[in-house]
């Protein structure tokens, strides 16, 4: 069982189980392990099922990385035909399958009531011999159905819990590993004068383009994760790909101190590199052009908008919140002033202020909990077709000003509270 996963070793020491169960002296004996199997079977099932709704909040990168649950699925299904043989050699015809049975549900009831560590016999004593064999093929089919649910959502996750899965894989990164990548890009940027430090960028990113190629060697693969025309990251297809090929990235994991595979760290290293060296080539903006009225027209009738919702603003995000709108709304002052052809509110573009909402949501700085229906009822008085921009965050917008938003957003979080990342 040597490098095999946690997951992988429950499923194993199961199916070793039922094998031998075949080998006992007398049907006493097979009840009795019948009903030992039984116990882990069904707590086995509830380890599943709380990791399905982990992973729900959170897809994994490396979690059960040896375990085929769909083919495991089907392994427990079989398994009953395993019991069904050791019964008959003990000349006991299984009984019929009734997952609706007193004693099924009086058996999982039973189970939430004794602890992992306590050792009371009660499971054992408390059912009939001709019980035994019925809890034993439900609690396997039950584990089937877990397994089969998994397979089921690992292999079509949603966009929105692929985005929000890689806004939180990003979040540890920045949170554990952000401040080491600074260190070593100072460390090469503390080399060259202001005069020839872009060109020595403009290099640097070549290489990085090249560095990323190796993670993609594919070309079709590299154009999904990066616009060559444009010359920028398309992070939304990094994080498609990363979630639909996570046997790529090695075994990561998310918990304190977190676990990160040299190629999930590569891959976030090459992301974090490429914002820092953009940043450093854009324009110094002269401290004329910073000169806007404290709160002009416009802020205000965004900012009163804004106060709709300040109480669904995350705990640990409510005294910066003043702070990070500001910000936007001074950046981004243009691109939030001018309604779209097709927006029907013109005082300001509720479109682009919803989509960056929306990215602030999944961002952790309104509570996630909220739900998007609630958000739009909040700030429009109903639940409308305004509902997808806060949905569907910054996908909504032009790549350009998506990306824009995006390094900005990241930038001026860490920027305001470095201790949440």
């Amino acid at each position: 069982m040597d490098n095999k996963s946690q997951e992988h070793t429950l499923l194993s020491n199961l199916e070793h189980k039922i094998d031998v169960l075949g080998y006992s002296s007398c049907l006493l004996s097979v009840n009795a392990m019948s009903i030992s199997l039984a116990v882990d079977t069904c707590r086995t099932t509830k380890y599943f099922e709380a990791l399905l709704r982990e992973w729900k909040q959170c897809l994994p990168l490396g979690d059960a990385f040896d375990v085929d649950f769909f083919e495991w699925s089907q392994k427990m299904r079989s398994m009953t035909e395993k019991v069904r043989y050791a019964y008959s050699l003990n000349g006991v015809t299984l009984n019929q399958y009734d997952p609706d049975a007193d004693c099924i549900h009086a058996f999982k009831n039973m189970q939430d009531s004794i602890g992992p560590l306590e050792d009371k016999m009660i499971p054992l004593q408390a059912f009939s011999s001709m019980e035994v064999d019925l809890i034993l093929v439900c609690t396997l089919n039950d584990l089937a159905d877990a397994l089969m649910s998994i397979f089921e959502f690992l292999s079509s996750p949603t966009e929105e819990q692929i985005l929000n899965s890689f806004l939180q894989w990003k979040a540890c990164y920045m949170a554990n590993y952000h401040e080491g990548c600074v260190r070593m890009y100072n460390k090469w940027k503390i080399r060259f004068t202001s005069r020839t430090l872009k060109k020595n960028i403009n290099e640097r990113i070549m290489q990085e383009i090249i560095t990323l190629k190796t993670i993609f060697p594919n070309e079709d693969e590299f154009d999904m994760v990066f616009d060559t025309e444009q010359m920028t990251l398309d992070i939304e297809g990094v994080s498609r790909f990363l979630f639909t090929n996570t046997d790529r990235f090695g075994v990561s994991y998310i918990g304190t101190p977190p676990t990160f595979s040299k190629e999930l760290l590569s891959l976030f290293y090459n992301i974090d590199m490429w914002y820092m060296m953009q940043a450093d080539l854009q324009p110094k903006k002269k401290p004329s052009e910073k000169v806007i009225p404290a709160a002009d027209e416009l802020e205000k009738k965004v900012q009163a908008h804004l106060a709709l919702i300040s109480h669904l603003a995350s705990e640990q995000w409510e005294k910066h919140l003043s702070s990070l709108w500001k910000s936007i709304l001074t950046t981004f002052r243009r691109e939030i002033a001018k309604a779209g052809s097709r927006e029907k509110f013109k005082e300001f573009s509720k479109k682009t202020l919803y989509c960056i909402i929306g990215h602030l949501r999944l961002k952790g700085v309104y509570k996630p909990e909220v739900a998007v229906m609630k958000l739009a009822k909040t700030l429009e008085g109903e639940n409308n077709g305004m509902r997808k921009y806060l949905n569907n965050g910054l996908l909504e917008l032009d790549e350009t000003l998506s990306e824009r938003l995006r390094l900005f957003v990241d930038q001026e979080m860490h920027k305001l509270a470095p201790e949440i990342g």
